[in-house]
């Protein structure tokens, strides 16, 4: 083969290979709250921290925002709806809405999942009204009837691209069903019903074998799967949609824990674990 082709067809090869995949934090804001408002058994001597974040994932076939966490008008959308007597309580900081964040990087989305439709994971979709928006039939038709706190009407006021989606009778990780994205094993999306009629946690596995479990709000903190912990009596009330059903994904994450020591769990309020992992612009790959 003469030099200049062979040279010709290994430019053309290098720009075909599949990028690794890789994800990052994308914070938003975080709520000061008390340590025993988070989870049972907490300290009322403590403060905590509890994180708003949204996942974006680099796949090579799509980048996708798992939640969108606070957008831009989630001031607007909590004093309006949110009920007087929770926002003492659900009160965050200031917020750096994720649209912000990626636009200024030039970062595009094909794609958002939603672990859950409660307002502080879905506020920021009016920020991407463009784009499609996976979630089981069950979470799309609790999100057009929950009423606040969980849900906040005017974050599903526009005309969302739902694409909803049924899982397969696929064993992964311990779950009887799943949905893996990309048929690839890298992205496999699991039912994880209890904190809401559709709650999703999302497998991800790395090139080089790590793999992170996404949680949602199952539990706002890793010890409520160590434990198995409930959350704080109050807050469980407020948020847990079916309390016996959460217990049991508990109990399910705490098994799966001990069985794969390497797993990373991520739940989505957890400032310690995310905080070990860094926020956007820092990568995990």
């Amino acid at each position: 083969m003469r030099p200049l082709l062979f040279l010709l067809l290994l430019a053309i090869g290098g720009t075909t290979q599949a990028a690794g995949m890789r994800f990052s934090l994308v914070k938003t804001a975080e709520t000061e709250t008390r340590d025993a408002f988070t989870i049972e058994g907490g300290a009322w001597t403590e403060k905590a921290i509890a994180n708003h974040v949204a996942v974006l994932i680099e796949h090579h076939a799509a980048t996708l925002l798992l939640d969108t966490s606070l957008g831009r008008q989630v001031d607007q959308q909590f004093e309006s709806e949110m009920p007087w007597y929770d926002k003492p309580l659900l009160r965050y900081g200031k917020v750096t809405p994720v649209r912000d964040q990626l636009d200024r990087d030039g970062v595009q989305v094909d794609r958002i999942l939603l672990t859950h439709s409660h307002w502080d994971h879905a506020s920021g979709l009016a920020d991407f009204p463009e784009v499609p928006v996976w979630a089981p039939y069950e979470e799309i038709e609790f999100s057009r009837i929950a009423p606040p706190p969980a849900v906040l009407p005017s974050q599903f006021a526009h005309a969302i691209r739902w694409m909803p989606f049924e899982y397969t009778n696929q064993p992964f990780m311990g779950f009887e069903q799943s949905l893996d994205l990309f048929g690839d094993g890298s992205l496999v999306l699991v039912p994880m019903v209890g904190h809401t009629p559709g709650s999703t946690g999302l497998f991800l596995t790395l090139d080089d074998g790590q793999r992170y479990f996404f949680t949602g709000d199952t539990s706002w903190r890793l010890e409520g799967f160590t434990g198995p912990k409930e959350k704080f009596w109050i807050s469980r009330n407020m948020v847990d949609n079916d309390r016996d059903a959460t217990f049991k994904q508990l109990q399910r994450v705490h098994e799966l824990m001990r069985e794969d020591p390497a797993l990373i769990v991520v739940p989505a309020h957890d400032e310690t674990t995310q905080r070990s992992l860094g926020y956007y612009p820092n990568w995990i790959e």
